[in-house]
């Protein structure tokens, strides 16, 4: 997907964006950029990870449901990968996932990779798909002695079975409605009317 103006790539992955909205596993709103020139998704993802904490100076792994995630496409983009930051604490506990929050990807960046498909693989990540494990040089340490430790346990991996499926092309113009009237409410709460 190369387009030569940076604002014909950020609409074409608005309307990619589109096909995974309002899924079982994701949702998602634009909260910077004019649509649809998105430079910026807040995404509620609904799946099954693990996040690592200390309660009582104990130390535990334990499963939750629902995060919270940050995608920016910053000027550069596409040059450069989208940034993606949890916004949840404690953040996810996984090898591609810095211990502050920010997904470090087992594959390096391509700039014809759509945002959607780089999602995608993300959430795929959350869900400890064991194919993309990254073991060489992870961003979390003492994730990977977890999972490596853990690896065979079908209990915990992987952590979620949900089907990463995208929408009809019915499904994917009333999600385009959707985002369209609520940027009109937005609007009208914006200029008090």
């Amino acid at each position: 997907m190369m387009l030569a103006n940076r604002n014909d790539r950020l609409a074409q992955e608005y309307r990619e964006m589109l096909k995974i909205q309002n899924r079982p596993y994701l949702s998602w709103i634009a909260t910077k950029g004019e649509l649809p020139y998105a430079e910026e998704y807040l995404l509620t993802v609904n799946i099954r990870t693990y996040v690592y904490s200390a309660k009582a100076g104990v130390n535990t792994v334990g499963a939750i449901r629902r995060c919270m995630i940050r995608v920016t496409l910053r000027d550069s983009y596409p040059a450069v990968a989208p940034y993606i930051k949890m916004l949840d604490l404690p953040p996810v506990f996984h090898p591609d996932w810095y211990s502050k929050g920010t997904y470090c990807p087992s594959q390096p960046w391509r700039q014809e990779t759509s945002l959607k498909d780089f999602v995608l693989r993300m959430i795929r990540s959350l869900q400890y798909d064991p194919a993309l494990i990254r073991t060489d040089l992870p961003a979390n340490y003492k994730a990977l002695d977890w999972f490596l430790r853990h690896r065979d346990d079908p209990d915990l991996f992987p952590s979620d079975h949900t089907a990463l499926t995208e929408n009809t092309p019915a499904e994917t113009a009333a999600a385009e409605a959707d985002a369209a009237s609520f940027g009109e409410i937005i609007d009208r709460w914006t200029t008090g009317g």
